[in-house]
């Protein structure tokens, strides 16, 4: 069923997701406990164990369908010479990808990862977000709707990832936005953009 607004079909699947198996990470925290090692001598191991358990109501938990899923995408806000790339290369990065040569393809059949790549309408790039927001809400939303394929056909555990030019300066973006500082305190030296800010 859709509604009025293209966010309320999310909202509503939200509103329904079911609550967390709080037996299951009670019992790994249980297991975690009786262990015969230092308090908290394993990080966030035992945080992240517990969490996983109470997601996937199994104690231990287990994975053994991992997913990772690599959206690409082009960003308008590329026509102000933000990268030393041009666009074309996320296609061809999208390219190699697709014939197993990227590096991503490697590190997934060394740990025998499940590998989806999505192309995001590479031919149409979002809005210039100096300018404007990179999609409407529509757009967004239809978006997120095509993210859900990253889990079509079932996953315990899904790795997200982005490519393309340009997606440097967009993450810092979002980062200074949510987190605070300006853009170029979030954009790492190695991709280039770093240089151009």
């Amino acid at each position: 069923m859709t509604s009025a607004s293209p966010f309320n079909d999310f909202r509503n699947l939200l509103a329904n997701l079911p609550p967390a198996d709080q037996a299951a990470e009670a019992r790994v925290r249980a297991l975690f406990a009786k262990a015969d090692k230092p308090k908290a001598s394993l990080g966030r191991v035992e945080d992240i164990a517990a969490w996983l358990a109470a997601w996937s109501g199994q104690a231990p938990p287990a994975v053994r369908r991992p997913q990772v899923a690599i959206f690409a995408g082009n960003h308008g806000v590329t026509r102000h010479a933000i990268s030393p790339r041009p666009v074309a290369a996320t296609a061809k990065a999208v390219e190699l990808c697709a014939a197993g040569g990227a590096a991503i393809n490697q590190v997934c059949i060394a740990n025998d990862l499940g590998l989806k790549v999505f192309d995001l309408a590479l031919d149409v790039a979002t809005g210039d977000i100096t300018e404007e927001a990179a999609l409407d809400e529509r757009g967004c939303a239809a978006t997120m709707a095509f993210g859900m394929e990253a889990v079509a056909g079932g996953a315990d555990l899904l790795c997200l990832g982005d490519l393309g030019v340009g997606n440097s300066t967009v993450a810092a973006a979002l980062c200074a936005a949510l987190f605070g500082g300006a853009g170029i305190d979030w954009v790492g030296p190695g991709s280039g953009a770093d240089a151009a800010m």
